[in-house]
């Protein structure tokens, strides 16, 4: 918490931090409902594609603790500038690679932006939202993930409208937000040189937080639902494509999936004050199933209720992502950033990882068949929410 600054400052700081937020998350989900054609532009499987995600993860989302372990240190806001800058560039390009390896140095480089952003921008959330830090992190996190639905709509829109060259241009945007942080976001390095903290080294922290159960759970919850959420994104763009969607409709799909997660996510910090914190994480976890049948019984016979379907499980599978990310800071509370790499970034690209074989995988036994499969993983691992406190202030260090 940060009582160096007013509440006029902190204020200012905790919005500019979520616009920059939607506006990285943004830019991160142009590739969801363009890839496909984009894929069919370069002429690459979706075996192929799927490893360019793998490759893009590896290369950054793995990184993301060591990063927040620097954000820890430093707590400048060199991250979070650029961040926003490479994202802004680098997703925008993806439009007009020209072949595999084009694609894949834009989706890292993206990647990379995305990845240096998040640990240092949740850790200065942490930082200027005085007492009330859970409603603060459930509006930063919500502000992501609402820019990430957007990401979609905007993309396949210009698409549709234009063409994949006309991307380049969205990089605007996030060169005028990128601005935005330097002007109105305090420097903080200067008030606390203390969080050196006799400069605990990247590898003894990593111990600290790796013998934790409790963020070793928050984790491994972490990576099942961002699972789901990506076999969705990622892979039923490809089916609808074959089943002769356009990009507008695919954009529009995937722009309900993740503003509904978006909403979840703000709504979370209520749920957990009613129902408790297991509650929430069971719900998320435990209804994917369901859903997931329905949406295989529906998604030829009854279009409609289909797509409804498939936004409701974005719904679910994001309630629990503040009320994640929250207990998981006020574990270790002087490691914040370093944990919001593994919870955000190392999750994200352990599960990027999978998405090489799990794409060879969907092409032998059909993306249906895959969801179904993908969707057991979260209901039977649900049982590792009862370790779990079930209040967010019991989870001290």
């Amino acid at each position: 918490m940060n009582s160096d600054f007013d509440e006029k400052h902190n204020k200012r700081a905790v919005n500019c931090l979520s616009l920059g937020h939607f506006t990285v998350d943004t830019y991160s989900g142009f590739i969801s409902p363009i890839l496909p054609f984009i894929a069919a532009k370069i002429g690459i499987s979706l075996a192929l594609a799927g490893s360019v995600i793998s490759i893009s993860h590896l290369l950054s989302s793995v990184m993301q603790p060591f990063y927040g372990f620097l954000a820890d240190m430093i707590k400048k806001r060199f991250f979070i500038f650029w961040g926003i800058l490479l994202s802004c560039l680098f997703y925008s390009l993806t439009g007009i690679a020209s072949g595999y390896w084009p694609l894949v140095a834009c989706l890292v480089l993206g990647s990379l932006g995305n990845g240096i952003f998040h640990p240092q921008a949740t850790g200065f959330i942490n930082y200027f939202s005085g007492y009330d830090i859970s409603k603060n992190m459930a509006k930063f996190i919500s502000m992501g993930t609402i820019g990430f639905a957007f990401g979609p709509l905007i993309a396949s829109s210009v698409v549709q409208a234009f063409s994949l060259e006309a991307l380049p241009v969205l990089s605007v945007w996030g060169v005028i937000v990128a601005c935005m942080i330097l002007a109105f976001v305090p420097k903080v390095s200067a008030v606390d040189t203390t969080v050196l903290r006799n400069r605990i080294s990247f590898f003894d922290a990593t111990k600290i937080i790796l013998k934790n159960k409790t963020l070793i759970i928050l984790i491994m919850i972490s990576m099942l639902k961002l699972l789901v959420m990506h076999a969705y994104c990622i892979f039923l763009p490809f089916l609808w494509k074959s089943m002769g969607y356009s990009v507008g409709q695919i954009g529009l799909a995937i722009f309900s999936f993740c503003f509904l997660g978006g909403v979840a996510t703000y709504m979370s910090s209520r749920f957990e004050k009613k129902i408790g914190v297991r509650r929430v994480f069971y719900i998320s976890m435990i209804s994917v199933m369901p859903l997931t049948i329905l949406y295989a019984l529906t998604y030829k016979a009854v279009v409609p209720l289909s797509f409804v379907l498939f936004a409701l499980v974005g719904f679910v599978v994001m309630l629990s992502t503040s009320v994640n990310m929250t207990m998981a800071q006020n574990t270790i509370q002087e490691h914040k950033s370093m944990i919001s790499g593994y919870i955000g970034g190392f999750s994200w690209g352990i599960v990027g990882l999978l998405f090489a074989p799990i794409s060879l995988l969907a092409q032998h036994i059909g993306i249906i068949n895959l969801l179904m499969i993908i969707c057991l993983i979260p209901f039977t691992c649900s049982y590792l929410v009862k370790y779990l406190p079930d209040e967010l202030a019991e989870t001290q260090n």
